[in-house]
């Protein structure tokens, strides 16, 4: 049609061309006539002197009337013409506009034919499986929705609907692949006793094959083929690899037809089982290459090499490897030195492994983590070693505490292990000295006493440790000495800790552990030099430092074990109601209730503590609760104000209760003391004072005097003069005879 307008416009203004032309051609034609017969009237006239006036007034009119015709052209010209050539043009870009606009009219219709043709074909291509051809129609329909084929296409509704129709054909078609994929590709999961069993079924056979090629061709091309494998490597990496990584004890079985291939995992038994790195990583690769035979091998697209195993080891390899290397590989890892010099087969056999995956695709060339590990195997003995030094050492400091070992002079962990001897100079002279200030036999010895079994396994865990440090390479020296030190402040923070009810509320645990903390601090001494000499230059090697902090919980915990029984002690004696009025059967009976109360708690703890802690340390702590006794006892008698005969009688036969029982508290089964008098005064500071109001209670007034003696008798050692006179006041009469005693004391 546009063609058809142009031709129409171009004759319309051809003709008029033509007409216009022609005329001027006439035109032309007459001048040049009448030229020619000017010409030839005036040679004649002015020439040849022919007399032509009739000749010349025909002429004048001709030229008149030429002229005319001239006018007349021009006016038609300036009239018609030119109007007529300036519509035409006016008309020529309209209908050029409204060509243009059926063109693009054209266009969108052409368009959306081709668009229906597309979406038919996609259905067609569904129907006979050609998913990827599928996929290719709905790519081009969206490549062809974002040409602009009009100026105002975004404003067709006819463009919009279509938008909207190609999403929902494109999730459909998303949706069945799915449905596509599951049918394909399926997971069932079954309880199997104590384990469990994971099943998966890949109906990828020679039949389905071109189904399921056609299928991973256009779920790439659909963007969604990286989600369905994202979430089948999830599956495979929780279902199959780390059980097979976990425990070797699993059974791999797998079955085979034209049609469906099953692969399926069995776990007997739900516990951890560590054995054979090798039975592992076989069963790995069998399982990663049978997938990869069945169904990985298909690629993404028909001119692609990148396969579906690829995918895979982009989502799951390092997670897959790593679970490989925690829970196989180093399981493998030694933790002696003997069995270190074997290490060699577990490298051989990993980089073994590590090809496999990378013949398969699972992994990249530039992924060497597997053989990495094996390789810096230096790192991984001693870290390893060092980790099970620290385990050990934990369920050590976590296990009871009430086994004991006893620690005497015939018990090799009971005395400082002997140093290597050199021939150095200073080493001689420091004999010399020795030789000539001899040292007491006792000097860095424990005392005898009781420790946990559990201690004393843990300080020869710390030995054999620096031992075999001493045999190891400086990089290893170096981590197991710091796993010594870090079990001495391990145990800082764990033994108070885990056994801080035990540790409150049981006198024997609370002197056990003092004892331990006193027998590590007694080896931390000199432990680190005995092994100096062996180990690294650049090792400080020295345990000294943790001396202060480990005694200090030992005695901070038998500290507040002293002051709660000595609390103990406190509210026992609050019972006698002062120790007032004791001739008074009713009173009588509640101070001896009490006194017989804290010699009753006194004996319990010598039962707990006398083979446990060492003799002096014994007779020290017992002495500071019979201090406490004897003391508050002393207190409550020197502030009555009236003490009557009676009373008297009765607390000397109080007191005399605690003078029987108290000598006997310091002997112990292995140290019978020689004069239990002079142990009571030597760790009971009160107890003189308490032996001379025992006998102030049944002295008379002169006997009182005379031990007094001016201030110089034993009296005055003990008592102030304020306490005696109260105590005479208390006990005697107001005669002149009191009177005549209280002027003498001053």
């Amino acid at each position: 049609m546009a063609s058809f307008v142009a031709e129409v416009l171009s004759s319309a203004a051809q003709l008029e061309k033509e007409e216009i032309l022609g005329k001027l051609s006439t035109l032309a034609k007459k001048s040049d006539e009448m030229k020619a017969e000017i010409q030839d009237l005036v040679t004649k006239k002015y020439k040849d002197f022919d007399p032509c006036y009739g000749e010349s007034s025909q002429l004048a009119e001709k030229v008149e009337v030429l002229s005319e015709e001239m006018s007349c052209v021009t006016e038609k010209i300036e009239s018609e013409i030119r109007g007529q050539l300036n519509m035409s043009t006016g008309e020529f870009q309209s209908l050029t506009r409204e060509l243009q606009e059926m063109t693009s009219v054209m266009t969108v219709l052409e368009r959306l034919a081709k668009f229906q043709d597309l979406l038919e074909n996609r259905e067609t291509a569904l129907r006979e499986k050609k998913y990827s051809e599928a996929a290719l129609c709905l790519e081009t329909v969206y490549g062809l929705l974002q040409q602009t084929v009009h100026d105002r296409q975004d404003e067709m509704n006819i463009m919009t609907s279509l938008r909207t129709e190609c999403e929902v054909q494109k999730q459909k078609f998303i949706f069945d692949l799915g449905d596509v994929w599951k049918e394909h590709i399926f997971w069932t999961t079954a309880d199997a006793g104590a384990g469990g069993e994971w099943e998966l079924k890949l109906v990828t056979g020679e039949t389905e094959a071109e189904v399921v090629q056609e299928m991973v061709v256009a779920m790439a091309m659909m963007e969604v083929l990286q989600l369905k494998i994202k979430s089948f490597g999830e599956k495979l990496l929780s279902c199959f690899i780390k059980p097979l990584a976990l425990n070797e004890k699993v059974t791999i079985d797998t079955k085979s037809d034209s049609h469906t291939h099953i692969l399926s995992v069995s776990v007997t038994s739900s516990q951890k089982v560590s054995g054979s790195y090798v039975t592992v990583l076989d069963n790995i690769f069998s399982m990663l290459n049978y997938l990869y035979i069945k169904f990985l091998k298909f690629t993404v697209a028909p001119d692609s090499s990148v396969t579906l195993m690829e995918l895979l080891g982009m989502e799951i390899s390092n997670q897959a490897v790593d679970v490989i290397v925690k829970e196989c590989l180093s399981r493998a890892i030694p933790t002696n030195r003997k069995d270190l010099e074997h290490f060699q087969e577990v490298v051989t056999r990993t980089e073994l492994f590590q090809k496999q995956l990378l013949d398969l695709g699972f992994i990249k060339s530039d992924n060497s983590m597997l053989t990495d590990y094996v390789l810096n195997v230096d790192v991984l003995f001693a870290n390893k070693k060092c980790q099970e030094i620290l385990e050990q050492a934990r369920q050590m400091m976590t296990s009871e505490i009430h086994n004991t070992t006893a620690i005497s002079d015939d018990q090799p962990l009971g005395e400082v292990t002997q140093l290597d001897s050199g021939p150095s100079s200073k080493k001689t002279r420091r004999v010399e000295i020795s030789c000539e200030v001899p040292l007491s036999s006792n000097t860095f010895k424990m005392p005898t006493c009781h420790i946990s079994s559990s201690v004393n396994s843990l300080m020869n865990l710390a030995y054999e440790t620096l031992h075999e440090a001493t045999e190891s390479s400086p990089q290893c020296a170096i981590q197991m000495f710091y796993a010594v030190r870090n079990i001495f402040e391990l145990y800082c923070g764990v033994f108070p800790t885990y056994h801080r009810q035990s540790l409150a509320t049981l006198p024997q645990l609370t002197a056990l552990h003092h004892n331990n903390c006193m027998f590590i601090a007694h080896h931390l001494m000199t432990l680190g030099h005995q092994f100096s000499k062996k180990l690294p230059t650049t090792l400080n090697a020295t345990f000294v430092d943790l001396i202060f902090k480990i005694k200090k919980i030992g005695t901070e915990s038998f500290q507040e074990q002293l002051n709660s029984q000595k609390t103990q002690i406190s509210e026992s004696l609050k019972g006698s109601n002062g120790f007032s009025g004791v001739s008074d059967d009713e009173q009588y009976f509640a101070a001896e209730r009490s006194i017989k109360q804290c010699l009753h708690q006194l004996t319990h703890l010598q039962n707990v503590w006398q083979e446990v802690l060492p003799v002096n340390m014994y007779r020290k702590v017992i002495g500071m609760l019979v201090n406490t006794m004897v003391s508050e006892l002393t207190d409550y008698i020197c502030v009555l104000e009236d003490i009557s005969s009676d009373d008297a009688r009765h607390l000397h036969s109080l007191l005399s209760i605690v003078l029987e029982k108290a000598g006997p508290l310091f002997n112990t089964p292995t140290d019978k003391a020689d004069n239990l008098d002079v142990e009571l005064q030597r760790n009971v500071s009160k107890w003189r004072k308490f032996k001379e109001l025992h006998l102030i209670l049944n002295a008379s007034l002169q006997k009182i005097s005379d031990r007094w003696a001016e201030k110089k008798g034993p009296l005055a050692l003990d008592f102030s003069a304020n306490e005696i006179k109260q105590l005479i006041r208390a006990l005697f009469q107001n005669t002149d005879r009191r009177a005549a005693v209280l002027s003498k004391i001053r």
